[in-house]
């Protein structure tokens, strides 16, 4: 009688490979978030009170201004930096300054919301989490992916100029430089469109005069 045998193989397990190049943009946000709240103070300074007035201003102009006025007001806000950050891709010494940009969005996000602390208490928290964090979050980490995509840019560059590659080569990776970053226009937009939103929704319940 023949036995049957059971040959059993071993399947190779493909594990998601792992970004490094965005956890480390990741990481300099976050310290510069921590950087940016460090730099506030609870009691009353210069930074302090430019800052303060600053705030209050822009509120009052946001509150005064229609909601088409708002989204492309806000939108310009919004596209400043990753229009910047666009450009420092197609240098090739943009290197240096594309990884500084995660650390400035950092220090200006915990600079806005270490003045809301400590200057508004809870008022400051609950416009914080209700108008300026939902869309912070996707403007943050659409951010984050521009930079990636930008210093990825940049080292292309420098390979191009040392003569890593052929000029075909330098015309596919525009098209699709400028294609990636035109996808990624979309989430901003988004962002400007949540944050009309959510200002025209709930920006009356605060008070900061």
């Amino acid at each position: 009688m023949l036995k049957k045998t059971v040959v059993l193989k071993r399947r190779k397990m493909n594990l998601p490979k792992f970004d490094y190049r965005n956890f480390f943009f990741i990481s300099l946000f976050i310290c510069g978030l921590i950087l940016g709240v460090l730099t506030i103070k609870s009691e009353d300074t210069e930074l302090n009170n430019v800052l303060k007035s600053f705030f209050v201003n822009y509120i009052s102009v946001k509150s005064e201004s229609t909601i088409l006025e708002c989204f492309l007001e806000t939108s310009i806000l919004i596209f400043v930096i990753p229009v910047f950050s666009f450009i420092l891709g197609l240098c090739a010494v943009g290197g240096p300054i594309i990884i500084a940009i995660p650390t400035v969005v950092g220090i200006i996000v915990g600079m806005a919301t270490g003045i809301l602390y400590s200057q508004y208490a809870l008022q400051g928290l609950g416009y914080s989490a209700l108008i300026i964090m939902p869309s912070a979050a996707l403007v943050i980490g659409t951010l984050l992916k521009c930079c990636s995509e930008s210093i990825n840019m940049s080292l292309e560059i420098i390979y191009l100029i040392l003569g890593g590659s052929k000029g075909t080569t330098k015309t596919n990776e525009l098209k699709e430089y400028c294609l990636r970053y035109l996808v990624l226009c979309v989430p901003f937009l988004l962002s400007a469109v949540l944050n009309t939103v959510c200002f025209k929704l709930f920006g009356g319940l605060f008070s900061f005069v």
